[in-house]
This record gives structure tokens, sequence and C-alpha cells, in this order.
């Protein structure tokens, strides 16, 4: 009578060893994957990144055209650093410097540094708006606006300045319908006419 055959002795021994050479075979591969897909990923924006990107400084003394201007440079800024929305307070904020760096450090010394530094960028806009864009310069600028109008041709320096008055008092050009009849209230009588005509939507 042939010997019978003997059960393997260990099973988890043989499935073992099957696995590490399946980890074994597959392992250098995943290694190059994830390290290409680290070279490959773009690095997080920092502040030498941000300042080789040679920011607008802020001196809040500049008024409120000024500090437009300034907003639009450092979101342009922000864009081309790729920088993430967690860290826009604290960049911008290092380029404070003279009246807008004594601001800023009393808003930290009374809010504290944390709080402070853990606004949105919008919130911030917003808080400079108040601060650098007093109400009866505001008031001055809403008049501005109200008497705009385009002369002597003058097409795109009309169009500049009512972009621009139009973000420094956003009141006077919400809803859109609204923005649009004091964009064309502003054009000569000739040309509202031939606009108003062609019902634009934007």
């Amino acid at each position: 009578m042939p010997p019978r055959r003997q059960p393997n002795a260990n099973p988890d021994a043989a499935m073992a060893a099957m696995i590490a050479q399946q980890i074994a075979a597959v392992l250098p591969n995943l290694v190059t994957q994830m390290n290409q897909a680290n070279n490959n990923a773009p690095a997080a924006c920092n502040f030498k990144q941000f300042s080789s990107a040679k920011p607008l400084k802020f001196s809040g003394t500049q008024g409120a055209t000024a500090l437009l201007q300034w907003f639009e440079s450092l979101e342009n800024t922000f864009r081309h650093v790729q920088c993430p929305n967690e860290r826009k307070v604290e960049f911008a904020s290092s380029v404070f410097e003279k009246r807008a760096l004594t601001w800023w450090n009393g808003v930290m010394r009374d809010r504290g540094a944390d709080i402070a530094m853990a606004q949105t960028w919008e919130e911030l806009r917003a808080l400079m708006m108040k601060e650098f864009c007093p109400r009866h310069e505001q008031r001055a600028l809403e008049n501005e606006f109200h008497d705009l109008k385009q002369d002597s041709g003058e097409h795109r320096a009309y169009t500049d300045r009512y972009e621009e008055l139009s973000l420094l008092c956003p009141a006077m050009v919400t809803p859109l319908d609204k923005a649009i009849e004091r964009y064309i209230d502003g054009l000569p009588d000739p040309v509202q006419d031939i606009v108003t005509g062609s019902n634009p939507t934007t």
C-alpha cells in the first residue's frame, strides 16, 4: 500500500509566503508611482514664494481708489502663487506698512493675534473698507458715482471709473438691473437711446 501524502503542516505559512512574493513584485512599481505623483504635485505656497512675487505694499494713506487697486493687485498675486485661502490674511498683513501696520497691530492686540489671523480674506477686506474708506469718503464716492458722465467720447475712462466705483459703492449697483441702468445713465443722450434699444442684460 503506497504511503499517504502528508497534508501541508502549516497552510498559514504557505499563504504568508505567497503574499510576500506578490508584495515584493508590486512594491517597487508602487513606490515609483508615489514618487512621481509627489514630484508632479504643485508645491504649497510659502512666504518666500509670495514675497518673490513682489506684492504691492499698503500704507493706508492713499484713499479708497488706491485701496481697491491694492485689493485687485494682491488677489492677482494670490492667484499667481496659488495661495491657499487659509494663508491669505497672513500674507496680506505682511505687506502692511505705516498707518496700515499700526492699525493691524491694534486689531491683533484688541482681538488677539490668533483670532485676527483666523479671519477670511473677505472678512479682512470688509474690515479694511470700514477703516480706510470711512463714511464721509464713502458719501463723496457715492456722489461722484451719481454724477458720473462720459465726456468728450472718453468711453474707456468712463467705463474704468464706473467699474472702480461699482466695487467701492456696491449698494448703488445692486441688483444687476440697477447696475445696467446706472451705466446707461452716464452715457451721452444719443448713445443712451441706442444702448437702451438693445436691451442689454449685462
